[in-house]
């Protein structure tokens, strides 16, 4: 069972959001994108389980920024109407910001029986389970009066709307609900078999005091594994402690005082008089329970030793076969927080070691770790950007993601989110242009990824992420002969983000040879080397070619390293280059 798809309406800065997801969810993007915000909107409609200790209720800071101004506008665009009630309560309800969010639940068929009452759509003979969380007014009715009260009394225009924004949005008349799409709520019974743990940045202490997300979570899973027959058998352990105790110390001689008293009958006063075991409530047990690590307090750990063993500890926790849950789900933002590189890869390992073995659990993170991106399931991955979400699963098709996870150079991160990037179609115009690049300290900041074919689903996606952005990208094509496709890649130039260059010739090579001076420069620094002396242009290029790699790298070397300062680029790189430091084509 796992979450397949989720719909997320004015939550934070995710206003609108419709994704498919996989089994485990890779969440990436730049900062203040929205990845902490997905990460909490996905627990929202599982709020029975209390383990994450996030609040039911929302605020009125968890509204969409966006959906509240235009709320606010149109109070003040419509405060005659409203007063007047020529616009009616269905209409005025249309206005009113609400935070939903929606899951599609899908099942293995032998969980069908723990999902039913999940179901609420049945087309083309399948059925759609899931549940949402919604966080809108209690009365509909209640909450428009209130409002017409408001705009009675106060001048409300946009000077005055700021000093009026917490009356004309009473968060006080709002609650939050949790239910099945068109049936409505859900019975806890029901909502208590999906449960929810979640690991948010803030956890570096963790170890320290029992108010900590660490330790009450393991409080809660030892709660949640000790059955009623282990709960006997921890008294009787409590008790064999117990009479150890009093026949070390002899606790019974020290109160036993009948033999020092002169009145008759002391004894039996006194021989009454005993010491009993005051078994403390489960709860207290648990609570003096440490996660330790070579026999040592984990608190005298460092922040990344114990934000892993932590880690380690409630996924192995949560994946074991007896656990109550039907379903659980884990959420964590930056497992790579404060681990070295060695850590990181021990977690990017035991993430993919769970995913491949466990069908009980769902795990959502999010990174900024290229470790900890499977690059051989894309699907996994969801982009975020500007408060919007992206999923590959749902942006490409399966030859599409096939065809991605085959490039060995692919750096999602620096794709969409570096602020200058080059694409090129293959490792000679990778090592080329970096050469140049690293000649030139003002070029630094450029990345360039080598992407083989296939650039236009790229470029799309590309530019749904960078919409709102200042980031600029490259494109360096081959002609090879293919002017469709060169029409078809140069289209993208009418973006002013985007500048696509093609080769006049066929390839790379000529393209070099045949600039300005260039195959001047080649003679004389390679012609004894390659046997370039007495070569045409043409005749160079085709036996640059043929030995491109050595010829190639031997060149790169001496680019990169100054040596090589009257070569020119070729026009069309000099192009992308110019663009990306001037933003001019």
């Amino acid at each position: 069972m796992y979450i397949s798809n989720i719909k997320i309406s004015n939550y934070r800065n995710l206003k609108n959001i419709n994704i498919e997801l996989a089994q485990t969810v890779t969440i990436i993007g730049s900062n203040n994108s929205g990845k902490s915000n997905l990460l909490k909107a996905i627990t929202l409609p599982f709020l029975a389980d209390e383990i994450a200790y996030v609040g039911k209720n929302l605020t009125w800071f968890d509204i969409n920024s966006s959906t509240k101004n235009d709320y606010y506008q149109f109070l003040i665009d419509n405060k005659v109407s409203i007063l007047t009630d020529k616009i009616t309560l269905e209409d005025f309800k249309k206005q009113i910001p609400k935070i939903k969010i929606e899951v599609n639940v899908t099942p293995k068929k032998e969980e069908l029986y723990y999902v039913k009452e999940l179901g609420y759509e049945i087309s083309e003979g399948n059925i759609s389970y899931g549940l949402y969380y919604e966080f809108a007014p209690v009365n509909d009715l209640d909450f428009y009066k209130t409002i017409k009260s408001v705009l009675e009394s106060e001048d409300v225009n946009s000077e005055t709307v700021n000093d009026l924004k917490l009356n004309l949005l009473p968060i006080e008349l709002y609650k939050y609900s949790i239910g099945v799409p068109n049936k409505g709520p859900i019975s806890y019974d029901i909502l208590k078999q999906f449960k929810y743990t979640s690991l948010m940045a803030e956890r570096d202490e963790f170890s320290k005091s029992n108010e900590k997300l660490g330790s009450k979570s393991l409080v809660k899973i030892l709660q949640a594994k000790l059955k009623d027959r282990d709960k006997i058998e921890v008294e009787k352990e409590y008790s064999r402690f117990f009479d150890t105790l009093k026949k070390i110390t002899n606790i019974d001689t020290l109160i036993n005082w009948q033999e020092y008293s002169e009145l008759e009958n002391a004894s039996d006063f006194f021989q009454k008089i005993n010491v009993l075991p005051n078994m403390p409530a489960m709860s207290s047990i648990f609570n003096s329970v440490r996660l330790g690590y070579e026999g040592e307090n984990l608190s005298m750990q460092g922040l990344g030793q114990r934000n892993l063993i932590l880690l380690m500890v409630l996924i192995n926790s949560l994946i074991e076969k007896d656990s109550d849950a039907v379903f659980n789900i884990l959420t964590v933002e930056e497992p790579e927080a404060h681990l070295c590189i060695n850590n990181v890869r021990l977690v990017a390992s035991f993430i993919k070691a769970f995913t491949d073995k466990n069908n009980c659990l769902q795990l959502f993170y999010s990174t900024h770790d290229t470790e900890l991106i499977d690059k051989l399931k894309l699907q996994n991955i969801v982009l975020m950007s500007e408060g919007n979400a992206y999923s590959i699963r749902s942006e490409f098709n399966d030859e599409e993601i096939n065809y991605l996870s085959k490039n060995p150079n692919l750096d999602l991160f620096k794709l969409f989110y570096a602020k200058k990037c080059i694409l090129v179609e293959g490792l000679t115009e990778e090592l080329f242009i970096r050469a140049y690049l690293d000649s030139k300290k003002e070029l630094n900041d450029i990345e360039v990824i080598s992407f083989h074919k296939g650039f236009k689903r790229i470029i799309d996606l590309w530019l749904k992420i960078n919409i709102r952005s200042s980031n600029r990208l490259g494109i360096v094509r081959d002609y090879d002969d293919q002017p469709k496709a060169k029409e078809e890649h140069h289209s993208y130039n009418d973006n002013k983000f985007i500048c696509v260059a093609t080769t006049e010739k066929y390839t790379l090579e000529p393209e070099i040879v045949n600039t300005e001076g260039n195959y001047e420069v080649l003679k004389e620094k390679y012609g004894e080397k390659f046997g370039w002396n007495n070569l045409s242009k043409e005749q160079l290029s085709d036996d640059w070619r043929k030995n491109k790699s050595y010829a190639m790298l031997e060149i790169c070397k001496d680019l990169s390293s100054g040596y090589l300062e009257k070569l020119k680029l070729p026009q069309h790189i000099q192009k992308i280059i110019d663009f990306l430091t001037t933003g001019e084509k």
